[in-house]
């Protein structure tokens, strides 16, 4: 697997960079979020914590169209990104807390 980083974009304001790149990963299935925030942490020259991947879409062949977020601190990253999110990156499940819609009159 490789990555190839075609655009960082700085945010100065939200202390972080967004990272658009192409992940090639041929005579292999589509890579996993974790495997693909450890190779681009270490590409990146920063830390695992601090990377997160927002999507990652393959696109026609083996390829992938990848958009990551790179962090300068974690009370920025958990200050910014929604718990689910944080979860999702950590590997855990995180279950929605919102209610469920109840049940309205029956119709007739």
């Amino acid at each position: 697997m490789e990555i190839k980083v075609l655009e960082k974009i700085e945010s100065p304001l939200l202390k972080r960079t967004k990272i658009i790149a192409e992940v090639l990963y041929a005579g292999a299935p589509t890579p996993k979020r974790g495997d693909v925030r450890k190779l681009l942490a270490a590409q990146l020259g920063a830390e695992e914590a601090l990377v997160v991947v927002r999507q990652l879409e393959p696109t026609f062949g083996p390829k992938a169209k990848l958009t990551a977020l790179q962090y300068k601190d974690r009370a920025q990253l958990e200050s910014i990104e929604q718990k689910h999110i944080i979860g999702r990156e950590k590997g855990q499940k995180v279950k929605p807390t919102g209610k469920t819609k109840a049940a309205g009159p029956a119709k007739k």
